[in-house]
């Protein structure tokens, strides 16, 4: 499963390239897919846990991540023990962040040297746990200003309206520092959320387009609910592997990206990637190797069971970089012409004004992958402004195309709850 995995990667990175070779008016556009991956290594101790370094290999050769955020390391010799025993085992261009002994457990960054290079890190200080951001850029070409931050976190867990509150106020440590990142940053907040459910503080406080969109945040899956032992999401739960600790019920591992990473046209997640490893849907409230996983091999099941009380979630992005305007390589060109939409960021109606008509034409709403939401056939002559509701639909961003007999006239919007 893995193998047809890896070649689809490959696949859609030839496809892109191949598009943007055709397309592109620049000398030089620089683009990668990379994998990233959060894991919470249940108190790892290093040589005290050395049991566990077998387990380790067999998750991360079958996840073949580029970026690894860490959560519960206890000590630097922790992470030089996985960069030795488990990480560079699998390939030989792993590397670590300089590790940060906080209070309580630590944060931890792996990453391949050939795929990202590491630029800083600092500590972002909470009543518990701190969270850490590391700031990276692509390899290569060395003089890209293109800067992706993984900010690595591990929020109060146990439920109770007291837990729930401090986990919105780490929350908010963190979206305060967010909220002043630059427009269209690129940036993943990953770890152990200890969240029960989507209306939790501490997860709508980091989606929220208030009080600064810059710092929000998306979850690129968007599967809102009652996530707790709730078998409607058996198939996105993260802890725990071993039924002796519970079984699989709960969504604690989460990944989510910026609004920058939610754009199809630039550097961008693939939603359809996202995997919380070994979740076969099928183990709800038992152990990940209980029988047969059909997610994974029995090896791996094996390993997750006794790797950690939390499953590995990871992601694939596309890094791009481009040396001019970003609409002279866009796979999706912007060309608004006749077409007009507002408010934007809107939330649920956008009104669309369409200038007079002298054919008959089509109005498309595509959403981020691909998938037609409205359809409509446009009239000749004055059409009255559209509002279209959208209040079946989740957050990011969409595409309104308008199709004339001569050309297509495309708007972007950006969906906010």
């Amino acid at each position: 499963m893995t193998y047809h995995f890896l070649s689809r990667r490959r696949m859609f990175l030839f496809i892109l390239l191949a598009i943007l070779s055709l397309a592109s008016l620049t000398p030089y556009v620089y683009a990668d897919t990379l994998r990233v991956c959060t894991y919470n290594a249940l108190n790892f101790r290093g040589a005290a846990d050395a049991d566990r370094y077998d387990d380790f290999r067999v998750i991360f050769r079958g996840i073949d991540a580029d970026i690894v955020a860490l959560q519960e390391i206890i000590s630097a010799d922790a992470v030089s023990g996985l960069l030795s025993n488990v990480f560079s085992q699998v390939r030989s261009d792993w590397a670590a962040a300089p590790f940060v002994n906080g209070y309580d457990t630590d944060n931890a960054l792996v990453y391949r040297t050939s795929q990202v290079a590491f630029i800083s890190q600092r500590a972002i200080h909470t009543q518990l746990r701190d969270i850490t951001e590391y700031l990276l850029r692509p390899a290569a070409p060395a003089d890209t200003s293109l800067r992706l931050r993984i900010y690595s976190l591990h929020l109060k867990a146990s439920q109770g309206t007291e837990n729930e509150i401090r986990r919105r106020d780490e929350a908010a440590l963190l979206r305060a520092q967010l909220d002043v990142l630059p427009a269209g940053s690129l940036f993943f907040v990953c770890g152990d959320y200890n969240v029960y459910t989507s209306d939790e503080p501490a997860y709508q406080l980091l989606l929220s387009s208030s009080p600064n969109v810059n710092g929000q945040c998306f979850d690129p899956i968007n599967r809102p609910g009652d996530w707790n032992n709730n078998s409607a999401f058996a198939a996105i739960h993260t802890q725990s592997p071993d039924a002796s600790y519970g079984g699989m019920d709960d969504r604690f591992d989460i990944l989510l990206v910026s609004g920058g990473l939610m754009d199809p046209a630039g550097s961008r997640v693939l939603p359809e990637t996202y995997t919380p490893y070994g979740n076969d849907g099928r183990h709800f409230n038992n152990s990940i190797n209980a029988g047969t996983n059909y997610a994974v091999p029995d090896s791996v099941a094996d390993a997750l069971f006794n790797g950690s009380d939390h499953l590995p979630v990871f992601v694939d992005i596309i890094l791009q970089s481009e040396s001019s305007s970003a609409g002279e390589t866009s796979v999706i060109p912007e060309n608004p012409g006749l077409i007009r939409c507002y408010p934007n960021p809107f939330n649920s109606t956008l009104t669309v004004e369409i200038a007079p008509l002298r054919q008959a034409s089509t109005l498309d709403v595509f959403d981020l992958l691909g998938r037609r939401v409205y359809e409509m056939r446009v009239p000749t002559g004055a059409v009255s402004p559209l509002r279209l509701d959208f209040s079946a639909f989740g957050t990011g961003p969409y595409w309104i195309q308008l199709h004339t007999p001569t050309a297509t006239h495309v708007a972007r919007v950006l969906l906010v709850r």
